[in-house]
């Protein structure tokens, strides 16, 4: 095979390539002050049920929010033992950097592995494949399993040269959930995304859902289109016959710009930086092989291409590599201790806003509900009270045997209307009446009892009993307000916490950043 320069060029590079130990102690010891902070704030803020009733509906949703808080910090630190076999895998090849290649089955991964192993082998370079059993990187002399199903049904890869590792996956869409956990399991460990598709529908944009936390990681993403060969006839020997050949270019042109087009569009709809998205390559692995590997060959079907963007994607694979372990906690906290706890936040917390924001409207009705009901138990049987103190006309007796059936009336109303809420003991001191108003007293005529009415007395007991009905009930549904009050200023309290901490986990992310770029200017 004829030297390629393209792929002269990329090796020598990542030969050359240096990093300086860089220091993260300080941003790392810090996310760690982050989390104990938040795990102590959130339980300090934990919703509280005074107030309420515990056996009622407010008070179950506000018990089962603090559970699901409380759960979730429980499983904080097996979430980040989750971790240990990526940064494991990350630190079985500190020296290299790794590149996960991802995408659907039958998109050519195991096969582009394969062609570039043999690609370094040509090189002079040693090529040593390897998959992992239980955690542990197991090499073997066998090349990567190949095939038009999904064969990888475990983590498998190749390390090129001295610098380069290939980490083949059956991918985040894989056809079973096992797999996919697989390849979750292991992403965190790549230092850069190939994401390859398949000529014949390339560049599937909702694929890019599943790298979307790959990408806000800042990890460099590369497309490949792949299979970018096509079959035509040929005469052979004076008969028709098909034949594969390479798509031209301006074919491989279209599909590129159409699949970078598309991937901006999704990355920015996404949130995610599309600077981190590099110009899409088309190759194709089968005509690279059928013609010998030859440099002619190579460049048509695509190779030259593919090392040139690989090229370019060295730094900043390698930048990302010299941070990959505060990276990593930092996704840890991100997507596992922060995400997850808004996420109960947002649920939980607005099923009790909803529920408070009901129950206030409520309030109002149910205060017209409870004086109407009361009012309409009592007032029927104010004629036969006054009847039976008519003799004596003892207006003080009338008022007290009124009071009496209001506090008793309006409890029982008060406990079936606002039954979610802990009340005070109704106490009314007393009924005043318009004392211009007693029973009156008609003359009879001679030998005749005198005739007593009590018109006007009735009609001032009826409108004085709702004004009093009125004065009992508002200081409970006040209270009753200032419960839920004090339960929405509580809520509005976690949301700003967990907006105050995601402001703060999003600075401590910066300053990752910035700090290693400011550490490696510092050492050029």
């Amino acid at each position: 095979m004829t030297k390629s320069t393209s792929i002269q060029q990329f090796i020598h590079t990542l030969d050359a390539h240096s990093s300086h130990q860089l220091d993260f102690s300080n941003v790392i010891n810090e996310m760690h002050s982050w989390r104990h902070r938040f795990a102590k704030q959130i339980q300090d803020s934990l919703l509280k049920t005074t107030g309420f009733i515990p056996e009622t509906a407010l008070s179950k949703q506000i018990g089962d929010f603090n559970q699901q808080i409380i759960a979730h910090i429980d499983t904080w630190d097996a979430q980040w033992a989750e971790l240990a076999p990526a940064q494991s895998l990350a630190d079985a090849f500190e020296n290299k950097v790794m590149f996960l290649i991802f995408g659907k089955f039958n998109a050519g991964k195991s096969s582009l592995c394969n062609l570039l192993a043999d690609c370094f082998r040509l090189q002079g370079q040693a090529v040593q494949y390897f998959h992992l059993a239980e955690g542990h990187v197991v090499y073997t002399q066998d090349a990567l399993r190949e095939g038009a199903t999904e064969t990888t049904a475990r983590l498998q890869g190749v390390c090129l040269g001295e610098k380069l590792v290939l980490l083949d996956t059956p991918g985040l869409h894989s056809v079973t959930a096992e797999n996919a956990a697989l390849t979750q399991r292991f992403i965190d460990s790549a230092d850069g995304v190939l994401w390859l598709s398949s000529s014949s529908s390339p560049g599937q944009v909702q694929e890019l859902d599943a790298l979307g936390r790959e990408l806000r990681r800042h990890k460099p993403l590369l497309p490949i289109i792949t299979r970018s060969d096509q079959v035509e006839e040929d005469e052979l020997d004076g008969e028709i016959c098909t034949v594969l050949c390479n798509k031209n270019a301006t074919q491989r042109a279209l599909q590129e710009a159409d699949v970078y087009s598309r991937s901006q569009d999704k990355l920015l709809q996404m949130q995610v930086e599309p600077d981190l998205l590099k110009t899409p390559v088309s190759i194709s692995a089968q005509m690279a092989r059928q013609t010998g590997f030859d440099t002619q060959s190579m460049t048509e079907a695509g190779f030259d291409h593919l090392f040139f963007a690989l090229l370019a994607l060295i730094e900043p694979a390698f930048d990302y590599k010299q941070r990959k372990s505060a990276e990593i906690f930092l996704h840890y906290l991100q997507e596992k201790v922060l995400e997850p706890a808004q996420q109960v936040l947002h649920q939980s917390l607005g099923d009790l806003s909803k529920l408070s924001q009901e129950m206030q409207t409520a309030l109002a009705q149910q205060q017209e509900k409870i004086i109407a009901n009361a009012w309409r138990e009592i007032v029927p049987q104010v004629p036969t009270l006054l009847e039976e103190h008519a003799s004596t006309q003892a207006i003080n007796a009338v008022t007290k045997t009124l009071i009496q059936w209001a506090e008793k009336n309006l409890s029982e109303q008060l406990q079936q209307h606002l039954k979610a809420y802990q009340l005070d003991q109704i106490s009314a001191d007393k009924l005043t009446l318009d004392q211009n108003i007693t029973y009156e007293i008609i003359a009879a005529g001679s030998g005749q009892a005198e005739i007593v009415r009590h018109d006007r007395l009735y009609n001032e007991i009826s409108s004085k009993l709702q004004l009093l009905l009125t004065d009992l009930t508002t200081p409970v549904i006040a209270q009753c307000m200032d419960h839920l009050q004090y339960l929405n200023d509580s809520i509005q309290q976690l949301h700003d916490l967990s907006a105050d901490f995601e402001h703060r986990l999003q600075q401590h992310a910066h300053r990752l950043r910035t700090h290693h770029q400011n550490q490696s200017c510092s050492m050029s």
